[in-house]
């Protein structure tokens, strides 16, 4: 195999992966502000650019696909190529997840939806998915395993928000300073915002089985019983 050359090609497949990361972190960043804002214009800027995540998706796919066919790299090499397929597909969903928050900008835009913008458990939320993609996705780029594995425990964090975000909507029904058309929006959002970090664990595992052939769940759960 003509190392000299595969590497070349995987350098700049790289560069086209971080150009898809950077427009989904806009993506989502956007999104927020979209709903914020009740910016509509906005909202349907963000909601047009899937189709060029989706394109890049697809360039990235058929990049790979020809690194395999012309240099037939083996082992940890060939799970890495494979791999980037399924970071650019997680990296797409996230794009996708950004699209149904910036539709919720059309879909509530005649509701004061700051209301729960600014409760803390969705602050939180939001505020640890997005360190979470950015974390995955620079894990990755330096193959690092131990941050990989951290990252991937931090999950546990908005799960545990999410949860909570549904119990206080279940208790806000009976609010009478809640208005009771954001329970279904909040409850919503929140949502997405969980599986946009699902999709950053899923980066976390893709690396270290391509590392040390091992999954996440079995080395934290010997890490826990370690330290019984």
């Amino acid at each position: 195999m003509d190392l000299t050359r595969f590497e070349i090609e995987l350098t700049q497949l790289k560069g086209t992966l971080s150009k898809l990361l950077s427009e989904v972190l806009k993506m989502l960043e956007d999104s927020i502000s979209s709903l914020k804002n009740k910016d509509l214009v906005l909202a349907q800027k963000i909601i047009a650019s899937d189709e060029e995540i989706d394109e890049l998706n697809r360039q990235i796919e058929e990049s790979v696909y020809q690194i395999l066919a012309r240099f037939r790299p083996m082992g940890k090499d060939l799970r890495y190529a494979i791999t980037m397929i399924k970071l650019a597909n997680d990296l797409e969903r996230i794009g996708d997840l950004s699209c149904n928050i910036a539709e919720k900008t059309q879909q509530y835009e005649n509701y004061d939806i700051n209301e729960i913008l600014e409760t803390k458990e969705l602050k939180q939320m939001l505020n640890v998915a997005v360190d979470m993609i950015k974390g995955a996705y620079k894990a990755f780029e330096e193959r690092d395993v131990d941050s990989a594995i951290e990252i991937w425990k931090r999950d546990d964090i908005v799960d545990a928000l999410e949860i909570e975000v549904r119990k206080r909507a279940i208790n806000r029904l009976s609010d009478p300073d809640f208005s009771q058309e954001l329970v279904v929006p909040y409850i919503l959002l929140a949502r997405d915002i969980e599986r946009i970090a699902d999709h950053a664990t899923n980066l976390c595992e893709e690396l270290v089985y391509i590392e040390i052939g091992r999954e996440i769940l079995y080395i934290v759960r010997e890490e826990q019983e370690n330290k019984k």
